[in-house]
């Protein structure tokens, strides 16, 4: 489920310039499903990978990242989610990023980051974790 199916308002524009917010969606799973609406850029990237160690300490299964709503991330961003992922496999965790799309998947696909080999790509937003299990 995106952010705005369960009733949050999209983000301003100003309020997307002040940088990214990060919400975390309940899941039936031992799964951490989050949602990310905004920029990630190199003023907010550790901060926002810092709020995400939070959100998912002492958790035991997949990491979503709901990045449908992330309209760019720049390189310090793509760092930060790639030192994320990294710290999660050695917990014998993944991070999952959903519904990339936009500027965000350009990058993604331009780096040769779609392949998954740090992370665990779903092309559609998430609701819930069953489809992975496919994966």
């Amino acid at each position: 489920m995106t952010p705005t199916e369960l009733g949050a308002r999209p983000l301003t524009r100003d309020e997307r310039v002040n940088g990214p917010s990060l919400s975390r969606i309940s899941s039936g799973h031992d799964d951490v499903i989050l949602a990310v609406a905004g920029e990630i850029d190199i003023s907010n990237a550790e901060d926002l990978a810092d709020d995400v160690r939070s959100l998912v300490d002492g958790a035991e299964g997949q990491v979503v990242l709901g990045l449908q709503d992330c309209g760019f991330i720049d390189a310090t961003g793509i760092k930060a989610l790639i030192v994320l992922a990294r710290e999660l496999q050695t917990r014998g965790q993944t991070l999952v990023l959903s519904g990339l799309n936009g500027e965000p998947r350009r990058v993604f696909e331009i780096t040769g980051l779609l392949r998954g080999r740090d992370f665990a790509i779903r092309d559609r937003a998430a609701a819930s974790t069953e489809d992975d299990d496919e994966r």
